[in-house]
Parts: C-alpha cells; sequence; structure tokens
C-alpha cells in the first residue's frame, strides 16, 4: 500500500472527524475553523484572503458532504500489509517517523476525535515524554488545535499555528490591546504594518510564530507534567459533561499548566522572554483573569522596572493558590463519590464558581 494511500485514508477520517466536531463550536466559532481548514485545503497563506462567495460555496459542500458522513466508521490506515487502528498513533508514527512524517490522533474539545498527518520538523525528548514539531500538514480536521497532548506525546503544529495567530492578529478589536502592542515590538512589528504589508513582514512574523510555538509546547509540557487533578479531571468530565463545573476544571487546569514548574509562565520567567509572555495575557481566555489574576499587575511592573522578581514571585504564589484549590477539589469529590451526583455539582458550584462570580 503506498504512502499516498495511507494520507487519503487519514484524510477520510480528517473528513468524518469534521463532521462530528462541526456542532461543537459557536457558530463565529466554526465559521473561524471552517475559514482556516478552506486555506489549508486550497494552498493558501494565513494572510491570503479568499473571494467570500468561493469560501460561501466550498462551506456548503462541506456541509453537505458531513451529513453524509456523520456517524460513518473510521479507515483503518493501511502500511504493507497491515492494517491499523487510526488511534494507533505510535504504531503509524514508527513507520512515518524515519521518513520525515508525524501522525497525530487523539480527543479534543467535548472528547470528539480528532487527526493530523504532517512533515516532520523535529523530535525532542524531554523524560517519558515526546515531542513532534509538525510543518507543511497533509491531512487535517476542522478542529486545528496547535498544540496537544495526548498520553506521552506532545504535538507542535507550526502550519496550524499560524493560522491561529494569523485571524487572532487580524481580529479589528485586537487594534488596540495594549499587550499585544508589547508582544509585536520585540521583533519590530506593529500590528498596522504587518496587517498591511504581511509579504513583506515574513521574517518578523515567522521569528514571532516560532516563539510562541515554543510557549505553547511549554504549556503543554505543564500539562503533561501536572500531577494534581487526574482523577477529578476525569470525575468531572464523566459526570458533568457541558456543564459549568467541566468549563471551571479545564480552566483550572490550564492555569495549573501555565505556571508550574514545567509551564508556560515557568519557562518564559527562565528564558526571559517578554512578548510570548505578553501575547499570552493579551489572549486570556475565559476564566484565566479570575484563575490567575497575580499575573496582569505583576506584569505591568516587569514591563516597568525591567525586573523579571515580580513575575516570578506572582507565578509562586499563583502556582501555590491553585494546587491548594485542586487539592481541596480532589479531597471533595472523593469524599462524595458515593453521595447523589446533582449535591456534589451543587456543592462544587458553591464553593468554587460562586466565590468567582459564576
Amino acid at each position: 500500500m503506498s504512502l499516498g494511500t495511507l494520507i487519503s485514508q487519514v484524510r477520510w477520517n480528517c473528513q468524518v472527524a469534521s463532521a462530528g466536531q462541526a456542532g461543537l463550536h459557536s457558530l463565529c466559532g466554526t465559521l473561524l475553523r471552517l475559514r482556516q481548514l478552506y486555506k489549508w485545503e486550497h494552498g493558501l497563506s494565513p494572510w491570503q484572503e479568499p473571494e467570500p462567495p468561493l469560501v460561501l460555496a466550498w462551506i456548503e459542500e462541506q456541509e453537505r458532504t458531513w451529513e453524509t458522513l456523520e456517524g460513518l466508521p473510521w479507515q483503518n490506515p493501511v502500511w504493507g500489509d497491515t492494517a491499523l487502528d487510526p488511534f494507533a498513533v505510535e504504531a503509524l508514527n514508527a513507520h512515518l517517523l524515519p521518513r520525515g512524517l508525524a501522525y497525530g490522533a487523539g480527543l479534543c474539545r467535548a472528547l470528539a476525535p480528532t487527526f493530523f498527518l504532517g512533515e516532520l520538523l523535529e523530535v525532542r525528548r524531554q523524560g517519558e515524554l515526546t515531542i513532534l514539531v509538525l510543518g507543511k500538514e497533509l491531512a487535517r480536521d476542522l478542529d486545528g488545535t496547535p498544540a496537544l497532548c495526548q498520553g506521552s506525546l506532545i504535538y507542535g503544529r507550526q502550519q496550524t499555528l499560524a493560522f491561529y495567530l494569523w485571524d487572532r492578529l487580524s481580529d479589528p478589536v485586537q487594534q488596540k490591546n495594549p499587550f499585544l502592542q508589547i508582544a509585536l515590538a520585540p521583533y519590530g512589528l506593529t500590528l498596522k504594518e504587518l496587517l498591511r504589508e504581511p509579504e513583506a513582514c515574513q521574517g518578523e512574523f515567522q521569528a514571532f510564530l516560532a516563539a510562541e510555538l515554543e510557549a505553547v509546547l511549554h504549556h503543554e509540557l505543564g500539562e503533561a507534567l501536572e500531577p494534581t487533578l487526574r482523577q477529578s479531571f476525569a470525575t468531572v468530565l464523566s459526570l458533568y459533561p457541558h456543564s459549568r463545573v467541566e468549563l471551571f476544571i479545564r480552566a483550572l487546569k490550564d492555569c495549573l499548566a501555565e505556571v508550574n514548574e514545567w509551564g508556560r509562565v515557568s519557562y518564559l520567567i527562565r528564558e526571559t522572554r517578554l512578548a510570548p509572555l505578553a501575547l499570552m495575557l493579551a489572549w486570556r481566555p475565559g476564566l484565566y483573569p479570575l484563575l490567575l489574576p497575580e499575573l496582569e499587575p505583576a506584569f505591568w511592573e516587569l514591563h516597568e522596572t525591567g525586573d523579571w522578581t515580580s513575575m516570578a514571585r506572582a507565578q509562586e504564589q499563583a502556582l501555590r493558590r491553585l494546587r491548594r484549590l485542586a487539592s481541596e477539589l480532589d479531597t471533595l469529590l472523593a469524599s462524595r463519590q458515593n453521595l447523589p451526583h446533582h449535591g456534589t455539582l451543587r456543592e462544587i458550584e458553591r464553593q468554587y464558581l460562586a466565590p468567582l462570580g459564576l
């Protein structure tokens, strides 16, 4: 069986996965992902904007295709005479890595399957973890997460991250984001200049992309190595899917990954990398400001003085507080495992969400 056939099989699985992912996002989120997928499929750069009628016609075609695919079984990628389970990542990568390719499969938002295949740029080892950095992708689905951790594997997807970054940068609401202005300045960029002449700014944009790739990889390292919440996280996903409590524990898990010993903020402090730190604060998701209130005032002190002591102190304080919160949540869930689930849900909301104003 040829490599081309295997790529076609992975692309089929990506289409089936996309059909299942399409309903997991808001309308705006789905359209944003479809726009990225269109650019990838048509070989466009992140800053190249296709004609709207072409994109709309393509979206309609995708939706019709997904209606026919939803719920269909995966194809088992074939290597030689062996048909492999599409989630048998290690078995497939044993064949692909020596050929300069890397394959990924796992679960994304709402535990939906996701698949991708791309050119391999780099392999790193950190203890029992393997980090695979991908460049140009040969197969991908709607999800397009730029970096993810699946067991002992961490993926960094350079091309996907470039699409993600450009979409965020080109959002009109970013024009007056002070953190973003600081994040771009070390590369000699202004947002206005970058958006006006992207081709002329490619050297600077690629440096910006490389720095952010390192930052998001360290978030995934922090997530992979964080010892708390492992049982609690699985319990909450099982008992309270699509609830406010699930959103809370996901955010708590992410924030711990940011500030623990292996995570993004610790890495940026060690390397004194102001720009990626500013970008992280520019695009803090949902509950980050509530769960990591120490970081913003420490950042402004760092920006004013150039002294990283305040940021290191804020990182340590945040980590102690979040670890204590995670330990309390572990204890609460363990103590109530034989009690009615709805009562536990209310207790978590009372103890942890209500103090945050949620």
